[in-house]
């Protein structure tokens, strides 16, 4: 059967079909742009937030909930794991771990609530420090988005995931990234974790603090 507009039922049809795929594309990519301006900003704020040492509820609302318990049970850790036990943890959370020691003997911490979330994610925190270099345009897809180094801004050091309606820090997956330059010293020393946290924590403060050593590898309660 032939249209009233010259073409058959089953040729509008397709017509009807590539455009319905074509407006369905556009409205795709345009939600894309939406959440990739709303993760630059989020970006913004974050930086900003860790600038001005906002309370840690405030840096908690930008992590997605799988980072706030990662962080609370890094700080259960800190305080009870053995050296035994840190075998069990990725360099990342070891690095953490004795840096959390390191700060409770020194009594750097500037308050007996939240130390973990301090040590993390303040202005003179490890995510800051570590991230303190000239960064890559963010990438988003779907619900992922990421961002990398100016100079390979495919490889990303920092995962975000969307929540609903809102950007969230992926932290246990953004600090291995982060550290992953770090770890390769390890790999060609042939050394554990603890070793390369404990040699990483040296060059650091080294000209600092004394006694670092394997005396941080004990826990504090």
């Amino acid at each position: 059967m032939v249209s009233c507009a010259g073409s058959s039922n089953g040729e509008a049809a397709s017509v009807e079909s590539k455009e319905s795929a074509s407006v369905k594309d556009a409205k795709h990519q345009e939600r894309e742009q939406d959440k990739k301006a709303m993760l630059e900003q989020m970006f913004v704020n974050f930086q900003n937030a860790i600038r001005m040492n906002v309370d840690a509820d405030t840096l908690l609302a930008m992590m997605t909930d799988t980072s706030e318990y990662w962080i609370d049970s890094l700080e259960l850790h800190a305080r009870t794991y053995t050296e035994e036990n840190l075998d069990t943890c990725q360099f990342y959370e070891v690095y953490a771990i004795l840096l959390y020691r390191l700060y409770e003997r020194e009594h750097l911490f500037v308050s007996p609530d939240d130390k973990m979330v301090y040590l993390l994610l303040s202005k003179s925190g490890m995510v800051n420090r570590l991230t303190n270099l000239k960064l890559g345009p963010m990438e988003v897809k779907n619900d992922r988005g990421s961002i990398g180094l100016a100079s390979s801004p495919k490889v990303p050091i920092m995962i975000f995931e969307w929540d609903d309606s809102a950007w969230k820090l992926n932290l246990p997956q953004t600090l291995p990234l982060i550290t992953k330059g770090i770890e390769s010293i390890a790999v060609k020393k042939n050394w554990s974790s603890k070793k390369l946290a404990l040699y990483w924590l040296d060059k650091e403060y080294h000209l600092t603090y004394s006694r670092l050593d394997d005396s941080l590898y004990q826990p504090i309660y």
